[in-house]
């Protein structure tokens, strides 16, 4: 394993270009029109794979003309049709693979679209694997949920497990790749609610690693909220990448001021449990995560979305700009990417960022963007 450590200190700070090269959902309609965009992806040949979640389609284009080139999926229940989807990436041969939550059934297509073969996932995987990535070899990564035999008493309190799984599409066994402490969960009449500071809550009642997959990789922040990073290959362990960032503290702990940024946030059951049993809970002491967000890039590096940021975007406050941290293959700490609260990148390859845009009206663009580096 190598363990990599920066300086604060970075040697640049990147900035989008603009205007962006291309953007595509500037149309009131036609095929450049998204209700929803379920990811985005360009592909190696050089077009711009887009899923539409409302439609279920994915929408491919030429990033150079904007010509639409062809459209795969779309909703319905046959062969290459979807109802439930998520857009899981390419393999090292160029097919594009997509799975259908409802029918438990990964599609394959070929970069020029057509339909190529369905696998249902295996029973070995249990009764809702996670898909979230391929592999270059067309290994699937993702979770396999492991379900409680019954529902622990009022008051009482379980931390979960958070799993990273290569598996196969031929039925052989899983191979866990990565595991860690997930959220503690306080457990009440039925109904269960994360413990602030241990899980995915809103910060800065976040806690705990966050992470992010690309090819055959898990990319990991320390869930003690320590300035860095793992890589997790299929050999295990590879690098570990430290900035040196003291860690924050969040500053008190009030339970009406949680209660209320909950609020319209979790249903009216999991809402009266914290107003009622907040006094129950074992709330660890508060420490900020340094970063809120994991984004691999096709080089092996990785942006991390700098913690505080996201708070502001939630709040719907556009002239607030997020900062990335970004870091290259070796884990060498390049400098900030400072970003519009509005923009959030989707892939970043060399110089180029692809990112999804949503303005002041709720809809949603795709744009390729130029990065430029300041030094």
């Amino acid at each position: 394993m190598a363990i990599v450590r920066n300086t604060d200190a970075p040697a640049a700070r990147g900035e989008l270009v603009q205007p962006a090269r291309r953007v595509f959902g500037s149309e009131e309609e036609g095929p450049e029109l998204f209700g929803g965009v379920g990811g985005a992806r360009l592909h190696r040949n050089g077009s711009l794979w887009i899923a539409e979640s409302q439609t279920q389609e994915i929408r491919v284009f030429d990033p150079g003309s904007g010509e639409h080139l062809f459209t795969v999926g779309g909703r319905g229940d046959g062969p290459g049709e979807f109802r439930r989807s998520g857009f899981l990436g390419f393999d090292g041969e160029g097919n594009a693979y997509v799975y259908d939550e409802t029918h438990r059934r990964l599609s394959v297509f070929s970069e020029s679209g057509e339909f190529q073969r369905s696998h249902l996932m295996p029973s070995s995987l249990g009764i809702m694997p996670g898909p979230l990535a391929v592999t270059r070899t067309g290994n699937i990564l993702g979770q396999i949920p492991q379900l409680m035999e019954r529902k622990p008493a009022n008051g009482s309190t379980v931390r979960d497990t958070v799993r990273i799984w290569t598996m196969p599409l031929d039925g052989s066994a899983p191979a866990l790749m990565w595991e860690t402490l997930g959220a503690l969960w306080y457990f009440r009449d039925d109904e269960q609610v994360v413990v602030p500071y241990t899980g995915g809550l809103p910060a800065p009642y976040a806690g705990g690693s966050i992470w992010g997959l690309r090819a055959d990789r898990v990319y990991v922040t320390d869930a003690a909220g320590e300035a860095s990073y793992s890589v997790y290959g299929p050999g295990g362990l590879e690098r570990r990448v430290e900035i040196d960032r003291a860690p924050s503290q969040v500053d008190g702990f009030s339970a009406a001021a949680f209660v209320e940024r909950l609020r319209g946030r979790v249903t009216g059951d999991q809402l009266r449990i914290y107003e009622g049993h907040l006094s129950d809970m074992p709330i660890p002491e508060a420490r900020r995560r340094p970063w809120d967000a994991v984004l691999p890039t096709d080089e092996g590096g990785v942006w991390l979305l700098r913690a505080g940021g996201a708070e502001a975007a939630m709040a719907g406050v556009p002239e607030v700009d997020l900062v990335w941290d970004a870091f290259d293959a070796e884990g060498v700490f390049v400098g900030p990417v400072r970003l519009p609260a509005n923009v959030w990148p989707a892939q970043v390859r060399g110089r180029t960022v692809l990112t999804t845009v949503h303005d002041e009206m709720g809809r949603v663009a795709v744009s390729i963007h130029d990065i430029r580096w300041v030094r």
